[in-house]
Order: C-alpha cells, then sequence, then structure tokens
C-alpha cells in the first residue's frame, strides 16, 4: 500500500491541540479509579432551550427541508441575525450585504483569515489566543504576528505593533478565551485605529457575546465602527442558546469582507441544513430569557470555582465573561507537566495554557461546563493536588 505524505501546508500545521487532549483523556478514563473530571474545553453541559430543539424537530419533518438549500443563507435568519444586533448593541446590519451563515464559527475564522491574506502579508493575532488562529494563519501561509496581551487586564499592547505599518488582518476575541477579560472601549478604539492605520480587517471573534457577568454587557466591535468601514464579526449560537453541537455560526459587518468570506465558504464548505437555519432563527428571533438565565448560571459557576480556589491559595483571575477561568501554575511549573501530573494524581483534565500560545505557559485554564457538585469536587481536587505539592517542596 502506497504511503502518502501530506502537503507542505499540512504538514506544517501543529497537531490539534484539543484532538491530543480528548485522546490522553480517553485513556485515562478507560483506567480504574475515581471519574475523570474534564474541564479542558468549553463544551456547553446545559441543554438547549426547548423552543429551539421544538423548532427543529418541526422543520425536520418538512419536505422543503430536505433539499439543498441556497449557500447564503435563508432571508429569515438573516434578518434574525440583523434583529439580534440592533437589539442587543444599536448596530444597524444589512442582512443581504452584511451577513454570512457558516458551520460555527470555527469555520467562519478560517473564512476570515484565509480569505483576506495573501502569503507572506502579516496577520496580527492576540496572545494569549484561541488555537486555531494560528492555523488558520498558516494555512495561508502569512506571517504572523503576536498581540500581547498581560495580566492582569489582558488588554491588548497596541504599541508592540507601531513598527507594523501594514498588515491583512488583526483578529481579537472578547470576552477572550482563555483569560476570560471583556474588551475595554479603548481596546476597540484603538484596534479600529490600527487597523485603518495597517490596512487591515479588524476581525472581531464574539464566540461569547451573551457572557458578561456582574451587569457589563460585552462590547460588540460593530457598535465602534457605525459606517462598518473595516470590522466584522463572528458569531456562534453554541455558547448564548447551548447549541454547540448544531454547528451554526455567523459573520456581520463590512460587506466587502462577507463577499470574500462568503466566496471563499462556497468552495471550501456545502450548504446548511435548513432545518437548522430555521432552529437558529427561533433562537435569535424568539424569547431570550434562556440566554439570560445561562449568564446567571455561569457566574454562579465561576464564583464557586474562583472562591473555592483563591481559599486553596491559587492565584486566580476573575473572568468578567465567558464560562472560563484562567489560573496561574504554582511556582512558575511547566504548565503542560502540570496539567500532566494533575491528570494522573487527580484524575482532573484541565487546558495548559501552552495550547494558547507563548504568553499562556505558566497558566491554565478550567471550563464551567460541569454542575456545581461536579465543580466543587474539582475545586477539593486542585485543593489537595496544591497541598501536596507544597508539602513535598517543603
Amino acid at each position: 500500500m502506497a504511503d502518502f505524505s501530506p502537503a507542505r501546508r499540512v504538514r506544517a500545521l501543529p497537531p490539534n491541540f484539543w484532538g491530543a487532549m480528548d485522546r490522553e483523556i480517553a485513556h485515562l478514563r478507560a483506567e480504574p479509579g475515581p471519574p475523570v473530571i474534564d474541564v479542558s474545553k468549553g463544551n456547553p453541559d446545559l441543554p438547549t432551550p426547548e423552543h429551539i430543539v421544538s423548532a427543529m424537530q418541526r422543520a425536520v419533518a418538512d419536505p422543503v427541508n430536505h433539499r439543498y438549500p441556497s449557500s447564503i443563507g435563508r432571508p429569515a435568519v438573516r434578518r434574525a441575525i440583523a434583529k439580534r444586533y440592533r437589539d442587543d448593541h444599536r448596530v444597524e446590519i444589512d442582512p443581504d450585504a452584511q451577513v454570512a451563515i457558516f458551520h460555527g464559527s470555527h469555520e467562519a475564522i478560517m473564512a476570515s483569515v484565509i480569505a483576506l491574506a495573501d502569503p507572506g502579508t502579516n496577520v496580527v493575532l492576540p496572545d494569549p489566543g484561541y488555537p486555531l488562529y494560528l492555523s488558520a494563519a498558516d494555512l495561508a501561509e502569512a506571517s504572523v504576528v503576536s498581540l500581547p496581551l498581560d495580566a492582569p487586564s489582558f488588554q491588548p499592547r497596541f504599541e508592540t505593533l507601531e513598527a507594523v505599518s501594514d498588515a491583512s488582518v488583526l483578529v481579537l476575541n472578547y470576552p477572550n478565551n482563555p483569560t476570560g477579560a471583556l474588551a475595554t472601549p479603548q481596546t476597540m478604539k484603538r484596534a479600529l485605529a490600527f487597523a485603518r492605520r495597517a490596512g487591515a480587517a479588524f476581525v472581531h471573534d464574539f464566540a461569547y457575546s451573551s457572557l458578561g457577568f456582574d451587569g457589563r454587557r460585552p462590547l460588540s466591535a460593530l457598535a465602534f465602527d457605525p459606517g462598518l468601514d473595516v470590522t466584522v464579526e463572528l458569531q456562534t449560537l453554541s455558547k448564548t442558546y447551548s447549541m454547540a453541537g448544531w454547528r451554526f455560526g455567523f459573520a456581520a459587518g463590512n460587506a466587502s469582507i462577507i463577499d470574500a468570506m462568503a466566496r471563499y465558504q462556497a468552495h471550501a464548505f456545502s450548504t446548511m441544513f435548513g432545518a437548522t437555519q430555521v432552529a437558529a432563527t427561533a433562537a435569535l428571533d424568539g424569547d431570550q430569557s434562556a440566554a439570560a438565565e445561562l449568564v446567571g448560571i455561569y457566574r454562579r459557576r465561576r464564583d464557586l470555582v474562583v472562591a473555592g480556589l483563591r481559599a486553596a491559595g491559587w492565584e486566580v483571575f476573575e473572568p468578567e465573561g465567558t464560562f472560563f477561568v484562567w489560573v496561574r501554575v504554582p511556582g512558575g511549573a511547566d504548565a503542560a507537566d502540570f496539567a500532566r501530573r494533575l491528570r494522573e494524581e487527580q484524575r482532573v483534565a484541565v487546558a495548559p495554557g501552552d495550547g494558547f500560545g507563548e504568553r499562556g505557559r505558566g497558566f491554565f485554564r478550567v471550563g464551567l461546563v460541569h454542575d456545581d457538585a461536579t465543580l466543587a469536587e474539582l475545586v477539593e481536587r486542585l485543593a489537595a493536588f496544591g497541598a501536596v505539592r507544597a508539602s513535598a517542596r517543603g
């Protein structure tokens, strides 16, 4: 049997951060011992609201949805996206020219970078940041410029970009994964100033758009660029409506960026199941109380984990949004080795910060995607792990 080698661009990609971790966790679960607590990923545990499920069930039975739909998305779902922007952020979007739908925001991220960045052009990425940003830049064969996000605020240090005179794309992500920080108005203004100066598209990954705590609403980048001159924003229904497995995302913003993304999408992916579009419309255009309730649940979980870990002596950065908690590894230990020992000794899986970039080293991320009892057990295991390590050092 012939042994084929991947193309150079594929060989250059790093191993999938989540895939390798999934294999290790599956192996651990096969071994005898207490249940594994996996807080390494952002996979919501709460069910999709019933009215969305019901809309999907009805749509699946409708023969009109058994045919190929249009690749541009149905007018109803594009209008619903525009409505959410109008109601939530006071931003006017043309549903026909300024919206594109995708099979989740993962595909939208890929489309935004690959459709805009030529080989060798600069793509500015946050560090730490979601690993897919780097993968998209690598596939585009672009030159990556790192934009540091430093503790404790995790706002971009734009002064590091003073020597960057041109770029194809600037990517930011707030509420921020992995740190849980919310963007300040100054961050949005400085991002737009850089994008205009460098001729870059400002791509704002707004995956956690609904998850701001303590009365703070996450800021939409489009609200700071009312003419939609240079900005596109990417969203997903995964977090806002607990629809991670449904795979529905969208982009909204500058019409020329949307057109480039849609052109790439038409070649790289197929059309989206019509029933999924019906369900997405029900989510976006319907009662938003279930989405608001999710914020309260994640806030309660945040408080439980943050208070518990701080009481046990861990340095925790309290998230302002998302459903993640960012924690410093004690004693400056290597995060990947720390995560391995934590899996082996306490059967707890966390995401080592190394997977999020150079400035993620020395940290780990906890996902608040379990019920209160499981998270309380998580805190106990981390406290026990920390106590054992402190005793060993003593």
